[in-house]
């Protein structure tokens, strides 16, 4: 008994090995917000391998029925166009995820399953752009460190360019700016006068050492901050505990006269009167004397 012929065994080898394992090329399954990388890679691996006409409908089915000399038979090529057809069709199935199968179900080939697919995820991508774009235009900063803050400004880049939609460097970098807060008013002024030549690449390492000066002046101005604090009090401790007539807070000799840093301090009792040398006699007007001498 004759062995069934294998349907593929016409094909070349490696269009074989790519229906077997196409899911293996495919990085990421497909997903409601990565149609647009997905359908690249499915559509450049098939490309590849001259099996792109099986999707985008240049590849005909050939009549499935010959009529020759009044009799029908099958037409073997249209075998061998379904044979591949459904090793296409079942290859995309593997590599869909399991929340899109329910959007795939009830196609019996490939470009009717893959028109459905882009008819649905190419409105969502839209929507999801338009997403993707506000969130990059409205970002701020705030209390995230630099890196954190070009971290989330890479991952909205990167999902828009999943989604095929280039960003103009130009707009990457006004975006980064825009969302800087007022600590670093100088610096965005300066990249705002040579924004034509800067990348954002360049951006982010400048925004690195931007970062760590500002960190290193706020430190500084709190030093000398607590450093006046420091001489305030101290200059304020020194003046006190002196006392009326003596100095440091002790009672005035019968001699001397105060000693406190503010200045002089005669006591109310104990210190010397005023000097003879300055009395004006009443009577006379000599100096030295008083009326009562």
């Amino acid at each position: 008994m004759a062995q069934p012929s294998d349907p593929l065994s016409s094909l070349p080898s490696g269009v074989k090995l790519l229906l077997r394992n196409l899911y293996n090329l495919i990085p990421e399954k497909l997903t409601d917000s990565n149609y647009p990388a997905w359908s690249l890679n499915v559509r450049t691996a098939l490309e590849a391998n001259l099996l792109l006409g099986w999707i985008d409908g240049h590849e005909v089915a050939p009549p499935k029925i010959l009529s020759k000399d009044g009799k029908e038979n099958p037409n073997p090529e249209f075998q061998t166009w379904t044979v591949i057809d459904t090793q296409i069709r079942a290859c995309l199935l593997a590599v869909i995820s399991p929340s899109v199968h329910k959007h795939a179900r009830n196609f019996t080939t490939s470009v009717d399953l893959w028109n459905a697919l882009a008819a649905r995820y190419n409105s969502i991508s839209t929507a999801h752009i338009y997403k993707l774009r506000d969130k990059l235009h409205t970002l701020r900063k705030g209390t995230k460190t630099i890196t954190q803050y070009l971290d989330e400004v890479a991952t909205i880049l990167t999902n828009l360019d999943t989604l095929n939609e280039v960003i103009p460097e130009r707009d990457a970098v006004n975006a980064v700016i825009r969302g800087l807060p007022h600590e670093y008013s100088s610096f965005k002024q300066n990249i705002r006068m040579n924004n034509d030549n800067i990348s954002l690449n360049q951006l982010s390492g400048w925004l690195t050492s931007e970062e760590i000066n500002l960190e290193i002046k706020q430190k500084l101005s709190i030093a000398d901050s607590a450093s006046g604090v420091s001489h305030s009090a101290l200059y304020t401790n020194s003046g006190r505990g002196r006392g009326r007539g003596g100095s440091n807070g002790r009672p005035s000799s019968g001699r001397g006269s105060g000693s406190g840093r503010g200045g002089r301090s005669y006591g109310r009792g104990g210190g010397r009167g005023p000097s003879r040398d300055l009395l004006v006699c009443q009577i006379c007007s000599k100096r030295g004397l008083s009326a009562a001498t």
